[in-house]
């Protein structure tokens, strides 16, 4: 356990504030100078923000029951009204958005899926023991498809149909199970970039409490890890997590702890704060909601990355599998995967995978082997793939995974991709927008292969994980690369 008093204040001269010489172990994550900056206001009680995949951020404005909107360039806008009185809002990898509904009285009460596109809205748990839910908080999503979110209750007239204000587990095949019954009023939660710890705040005691992840949904080893000072108000509200582990924790002001619990310093924002998540364009940009507004200082660590849907292995539980041979990779596919002829000699395989509904093209996986410590190194290869899509509206992720050939990297590309026309020696492209790229390079006993799986962005992303099946990588343990 640590308590601190509120020693630093950091980076925010355009709205006035003190600024003292950061503390030697905040340096790494707040540039000198970086400044605070407001993106949005005009709202009653902002919290729950989010950053979608596809670059822009929501927040709730809670009394007036709508998801707002700021797009990347600034632009501020409704994105869904009524919202159901939206709590914390949460994306994953593949751009699906989760709500906690119901704060205070109206709304569901439930845990939603919105669709993004259609703002369809799909219950995932409103009751549990046949007893409606408290009024869920915050969320935080998993590498298996499972959601962990909090139930308090803050004010409102309904009586309480729940003996406890808890904290439950949603696995991905919808099972509702309470895990945490002895904290007064949880609120902001968080799963660990590893996924192998759980973070609940406990803002009626200042305090902030760490579990260990054995299994989905399964936590043990309860550890008070950090007492906020009480000039810092209550707290901790909604948190989020850099790719480091560190927790961005919300009392009065935005106080930065490393994983264990140790402060490492305190970011001042003009108004009270309630929640933040991580986005921008580089993933570096914090954004902090706080009463009336939302604010945003840019870091100089990115954020966690959002977890996997996580269902693969439900997923491939009612897919066919057969095995193919290449080289020396043993891989798995689905039995509706064509494999082609080879149409070069860099190529050892590929396959054509069919279009989902919606597109009007097939995706292509191509595995290519140049022979032993052939065929560049990381870096270059990477670069090269990132050059493969126009700077204009790319989107890139590079991860690190592990494999039982051994350790992988993979590029997770989206935007205009500018698809090769011809034999590779014409040179020639076609700029084609909509698409997604996953690019592995795969070590083995034999050497060094390659695997680029390319196409429309729907198509890729519904086969994104059984993909990763086919050489034995594993979503959930791939780390972000800086």
């Amino acid at each position: 356990m640590t308590t601190r008093r509120n020693s630093l204040f950091i980076a925010v001269l355009s709205l006035g504030l003190a600024t003292t010489t950061l503390r030697a172990d905040l340096t790494k994550v707040v540039p000198e100078g970086a400044k605070v900056r407001k993106v949005a206001g005009d709202c009653i009680f902002t919290e729950g923000p989010a950053w979608s995949p596809e670059g822009y951020l929501l927040f709730s404005d809670i009394p007036n029951s709508r998801i707002v909107k700021i797009d990347a360039d600034g632009k501020v806008s409704d994105f869904l009204k009524p919202s159901g009185r939206s709590n914390g809002l949460a994306f994953n990898a593949e751009g699906e958005l989760f709500a906690c509904q119901g704060a205070g009285d109206g709304g569901e009460m439930r845990i939603a899926k919105i669709d993004p596109k259609t703002k369809k809205q799909t219950a995932l748990a409103d009751k549990y023991e046949g007893k409606r839910l408290n009024s869920p908080n915050d969320l935080a999503l998993d590498a298996q498809g499972g959601i962990y979110f909090t139930d308090p209750r803050y004010g409102g007239q309904q009586p309480a149909e729940q003996p406890v204000m808890g904290v439950y587990y949603r696995d991905a095949d919808g099972k509702v199970t309470r895990i945490i019954d002895d904290l007064v009023r949880p609120n902001g939660i968080l799963v660990s970039p590893n996924g192998k710890l759980l973070y609940v705040a406990e803002p009626n005691k200042r305090e902030l409490y760490r579990y260990d992840i054995s299994a989905p949904g399964k936590i043990s080893g309860k550890k008070r890890i950090y007492t906020g000072a009480p000039e810092n108000g209550g707290g901790p509200d909604g948190m989020a997590h850099d790719v480091h582990g560190n927790v961005y924790a919300t009392y009065k002001d935005v106080v930065v702890l490393d994983p264990d619990g140790k402060e490492l310093g305190i970011i001042p924002v003009p108004e009270r704060t309630s929640n933040c998540t991580f986005g921008g364009k580089d993933g570096k940009t914090l954004f902090i909601t706080a009463r009336k507004s939302v604010y945003a200082i840019d870091l100089a660590v990115k954020g966690a990355a959002h977890a996997g849907r996580g269902r693969g292995i439900t997923k491939l539980s009612g897919t066919k599998l057969r095995e193919e041979k290449i080289g020396v990779l043993a891989m798995k596919v689905p039995a509706s995967w064509k494999r082609g002829q080879p149409r070069s000699r860099m190529r050892k395989g590929q396959f054509e995978v069919a279009a989902v509904k919606g597109d009007k093209e097939a995706a292509e996986l191509v595995i290519f082997y140049f022979g032993r410590n052939q065929g560049g190194g990381v870096a270059a290869n990477v670069q090269r793939w990132v050059g493969q899509f126009d700077a204009k509206d790319r989107k890139v992720r590079v991860l690190v995974g592990k494999a039982p050939s051994g350790s992988y990297t993979i590029v997770d590309a989206t935007g205009t991709y500018n698809k090769p026309i011809g034999p590779p020696i014409a040179g020639k492209n076609k700029p084609t927008p909509g698409q997604r790229m996953l690019a592995v390079i795969l070590p083995t006993s034999e050497g060094t292969y390659f695997l680029k799986f390319t196409g429309p962005k729907a198509t890729v992303t519904a086969n994104a994980e059984v993909f990763r099946t086919s050489f034995g990588g594993d979503r959930s343990k791939e780390r972000e690369q800086l």
